[in-house]
C-alpha cells in the first residue's frame, strides 16, 4: 500500500469521487477497517482492511460504502453502519494540510477521530489534535455504490466540424424538470437525488399508491378515463416504469441524459414548466402553486444538478453539464464537447398574467418586472401561452380526451369555456368535443372541477374542426414587443393559430427570429407558417416518431431551407411533458437493432441501457426513457434516407444558435 503522503494518496477532496479508497490516521498511520462493533483503526496490517466507495452527495460531501454494502454512519453520537442513505451517513471532507483532511458528519457537525485502542469516534468540531487528520489512499476491491449503469464506451467528440461549425445535435423541448410540476405530485421520480437512484427512483407508490390508482391524471392521459392502475416498480427492477407511455414518471434521470450527450447531444434547452389550474386541481402538493415560484424551483434545481454532476465528475466545472446564459458562453462549453443548457419557461400563466371572464390579472409594469425577474433567474426562453388563455393570448386546443381535460382547466383558471371559430389557414384546429359524462366522473377524482357544472351553460360545439377564437390581445403585443426589446427568444407553440399569425406579424416588423420546439404539438404549423419562421432566421424541431416517420419529417423540413444560410433541424422531445415517446418498431422483430452500435461520429460505442436488473432494449421497449434516444438514431441511420436526416440532425446545435444569436445582436 502506498504512504499516504506517496502517488497514492488523493490530494484534493474532489478527487476521490466515485473512486475506492482506503481512509488512514496521519497520526497513528493505520487504516480504518470494520469488524462487527463498528470501525476503528488497524494497528497491525500494513494494507487497508477496508476499502470504501466514495459516492459523491454534492460537491465535497459522499456516502463511504463498505464492501459489505453498508454506509460508514452516525449514530446516537457513535460510529456505526448503515443499511440506507441519509444525512446520518453523509459526510464532508476539509482541508487541514496540503494532504491530509478532517472528516465532519453533516448532521452535526462533528468529525473523526481515532482514540488509544484504536477505536474510531466522533468528536466536537472544536476538538483540537492529530488524531482527526485523515488522508484517502487509492485502493481496490470496493463495492459499487447503486447506480444506472451508461452503456457505453468511448471518448465522445468535441463540438467542431472540419468546418468549422458546431457538431452535435440539439434538444430544444426538454423537461429535466418535470417531477416539479403540477405541486410535485403528479410525475414521480427525480433527475437526481444526492442519496442516489435508490431514492430518486425507488419511491412511485409513495405519490401514485401501491398499485397506481392515484395516479389519476396519468391513467386519463394514457386511456381517456381517470380509473386505472400500473405497476409502481421502479428501483431496482424496473419491472412497471419507465415505459415509452408512461406520462407520470421520470424518463430523464441524469444518467440517461448523459447517455444522450455520449451520442452527440450538446444543446439542450431545459424547459421549466407549471399550470397553475393543473396543480389547483390535484389533491397532492410538495410546493404552492404559484407558477413563478414553481419556476424558480425549478432553475434552483437546474443548478443543484448542473453541482451534482460536478460532484460526480470531480468538481467544480468538470461535469458535461453547463448552464449557459448567452450564445457565445453556449458555443464555448459546446467547443470543448460538453453539454450547454439553456433554461426555458413554459407556463400557462406568465409572471402570473392570468385572465379572468376577459379581465388581465396584470399590468404592464408587471410585465417589465416578470422579464427583469427572469432574465436574472437565467431564463432565456419563454412561452408566451401553453395550455389554458391568459391575458397576452388565447391557447391552441388540444384534441380527444386531454382537450376536455384542458377545456375545464380553462373554464376553472378564466371562468370559461374555450370560445372557437373556423380556422385562420386549412388543415388547422382540432375537433372539439365536450363529454358531460367524462367531467362528471373527473369531479370524483379532481373536486375543484366541480363548480364547472354550474358556472354556465356546458358548452356545445360545431362540427369540423375549430380553433380558439382568441387571438393576442394588446398586452400579448406589449410582451412580445418588450421580448425583443430584451432579446429574449419567443416561443411560439401552444398560441391559438390566430395569436400565431400575429406574432409573425410583429417579428416580420422587427426583423426578429422566432422559435418553434416541438413543432406540430400545440397548434399545426401550415408551410406557409414555416416559410415565413425561417425567413426570419427563426428554428423547428422534428418531433419523436418512429424512424420512418421521423426520417421523413427531417426531409420535409428540408424544403424549407433559405439561400445560404446555415440549416439544421432539431429535435423537440418533450420528454417529461405529459407524453408518450416512440413505441417498439413494427418490424423490431425481423430487422432489430444489433445489441452494440455505434454513435453517429462512431467515436462512442454502445450497448443496451441497464438500470438495476432491468435492461432496456429499444427493439422490445421503445424509446422507454431519454437514455434510449442513442438508439433510436442508431435504428435511423440503417434506414433509407437516415444518414441525410441525421446530417441534417447534427447541425442543429449550431443552427439554434444562429437563430439566438440573431436574437441577442437584434437592434
Amino acid at each position: 500500500m502506498p504512504s499516504a503522503f506517496g502517488a497514492g494518496a488523493f490530494k484534493s477532496r474532489y478527487a476521490v469521487a466515485n473512486r475506492c479508497l482506503a481512509v488512514k490516521s496521519v497520526a497513528r498511520h493505520r487504516y480504518v477497517r470494520a469488524d462487527d462493533g463498528g470501525y476503528r483503526a488497524d494497528r497491525r496490517r500494513r494494507q487497508a482492511a477496508e476499502a470504501f466507495f466514495a459516492k459523491p452527495t454534492g460537491l465535497g460531501t459522499y456516502l463511504l460504502y463498505d464492501r459489505s454494502r453498508k454506509l460508514l454512519s452516525v449514530g446516537g453520537g457513535a460510529v456505526g453502519r448503515a443499511d440506507k442513505p441519509g444525512l446520518n451517513a453523509e459526510w464532508a471532507p476539509r482541508r487541514l494540510s496540503r494532504r491530509s483532511f478532517s472528516i465532519h458528519s453533516t448532521v452535526d457537525g462533528g468529525q473523526l477521530a481515532v482514540r488509544r485502542g484504536g477505536n474510531l469516534v466522533l468528536v466536537a468540531a472544536r476538538t483540537r489534535g492529530r488524531a482527526r487528520a485523515f488522508s484517502f489512499v487509492r485502493d481496490r476491491g470496493c463495492k459499487r455504490y447503486p447506480e444506472a449503469a451508461l452503456g457505453a464506451r468511448g471518448r465522445p467528440f468535441r463540438g467542431r466540424s472540419r468546418r468549422g461549425k458546431l457538431f452535435g445535435f440539439a434538444d430544444a423541448h426538454l423537461h429535466i424538470t418535470a417531477d416539479m410540476r403540477a405541486g410535485g405530485r403528479v410525475v414521480y421520480g427525480e433527475s437526481f437525488d444526492r442519496f442516489g437512484i435508490t431514492e430518486a427512483l425507488g419511491h412511485d407508490e409513495d405519490d401514485h399508491g401501491s398499485n397506481g390508482s392515484l395516479d389519476v391524471t396519468g391513467n386519463l392521459l394514457r386511456s381517456g378515463s381517470p380509473v386505472g392502475n400500473h405497476d409502481t416498480h421502479g428501483w431496482p427492477t424496473f419491472a412497471g416504469w419507465p415505459v415509452h407511455d408512461t406520462y407520470t414518471h421520470q424518463q430523464t434521470y441524469y444518467v440517461w441524459l448523459k447517455r444522450a450527450w455520449e451520442a452527440g447531444e450538446r444543446l439542450v434547452v431545459a424547459q421549466t414548466v407549471e399550470d397553475e389550474p393543473l396543480c389547483r386541481i390535484e389533491p397532492l402538493h410538495s410546493h404552492s402553486c404559484d407558477e413563478t415560484e414553481t419556476i424558480r424551483l425549478e432553475i434552483r434545481r437546474l443548478r443543484a444538478l448542473r453541482d451534482y454532476v460536478d460532484a460526480q465528475s470531480g468538481g467544480p466545472g468538470r461535469g458535461w453539464f453547463r448552464l449557459v446564459y448567452s450564445p457565445r458562453q453556449a458555443r464555448r462549453v459546446i467547443k470543448r464537447g460538453k453539454l450547454a443548457v439553456l433554461i426555458g419557461v413554459e407556463s400557462s400563466n406568465l409572471f402570473g398574467c392570468g385572465e379572468f371572464r376577459g379581465a388581465p390579472q396584470c399590468t404592464r409594469a408587471d410585465v417589465d418586472r416578470g422579464i427583469r425577474q427572469f432574465r436574472h433567474w437565467g431564463v432565456r426562453s419563454l412561452f408566451v401561452a401553453h395550455w389554458v388563455n391568459n391575458a397576452f393570448a388565447g391557447a391552441a386546443l388540444e384534441p380527444g380526451a386531454e382537450g376536455i381535460f384542458i377545456n375545464g382547466m380553462n373554464a376553472l383558471q378564466t371562468g370559461r369555456y374555450f370560445q372557437t371559430g373556423p380556422c385562420p389557414e386549412a388543415g388547422q384546429g382540432e375537433e372539439v368535443t365536450f363529454s358531460l359524462p367524462l367531467v362528471m366522473a373527473l369531479t370524483r377524482y379532481y373536486p375543484a372541477l366541480s363548480p364547472l357544472l354550474t358556472t354556465g351553460a356546458v358548452p356545445v360545439y360545431p362540427p369540423g374542426k375549430q380553433c380558439n377564437s382568441k387571438g393576442l390581445t394588446s398586452l400579448g403585443e406589449y410582451l412580445i414587443r418588450r421580448l425583443i426589446a430584451n432579446h429574449i427568444l419567443i416561443e411560439t407553440d401552444h398560441l391559438s393559430e390566430k395569436a400565431r399569425l400575429q406574432v409573425l406579424r410583429i417579428a416580420e416588423q422587427e426583423h426578429y427570429p422566432l422559435v418553434s420546439s416541438h413543432t406540430n404539438t400545440g397548434g399545426f404549423w401550415t408551410d406557409s407558417d414555416l416559410r415565413r419562421l425561417y425567413a426570419l432566421g427563426g428554428f423547428a424541431v422534428a418531433r419523436p416518431n418512429n424512424t420512418s416517420g421521423l426520417i421523413s419529417r427531417f426531409l420535409e423540413l428540408r424544403r424549407f431551407r433559405r439561400g445560404k444560410r446555415f440549416f439544421g433541424v432539431g429535435l423537440g422531445t418533450d420528454t417529461g411533458g405529459l407524453n408518450a415517446l416512440p413505441g417498439p418498431e413494427p418490424d423490431a422483430r425481423t430487422k432489430p437493432l444489433p445489441k452494440s452500435f455505434r454513435s453517429y461520429d462512431r467515436r462512442v460505442t454502445f450497448v443496451c441501457e441497464v438500470s438495476g436488473s432491468r435492461t432496456f432494449n429499444l427493439n422490445k421497449d421503445g424509446v422507454a426513457h431519454y437514455g434510449l434516444f442513442p438508439d433510436l438514431l442508431a435504428r435511423m441511420q440503417r434506414r433509407r434516407g437516415g444518414k441525410t436526416a441525421l446530417r441534417l440532425l447534427f447541425r442543429s446545435a449550431e443552427a439554434y444558435l444562429e437563430t439566438w444569436r440573431r436574437a441577442v445582436a437584434h437592434g
